[in-house]
């Protein structure tokens, strides 16, 4: 049994992101979105010119 405040298993750790953690993953996302968005356009739009 471990003695003190040192060991990791007694005591919960909460880690709360930072604005600028925050603001990353929302830009991340918005990247992603547009990307994925901008591929679909072209595969669909490159498959309807083909018929």
């Amino acid at each position: 049994m471990p003695m003190g405040n040192s060991s990791k298993s007694d005591r919960k750790e909460e880690r709360f992101l930072t604005a600028f953690e925050v603001v990353q993953i929302i830009l991340f996302f918005a990247s992603f979105s547009i990307e994925l968005i901008g591929l679909c356009y072209l595969i669909f739009k490159d498959g309807n010119k083909k018929k």
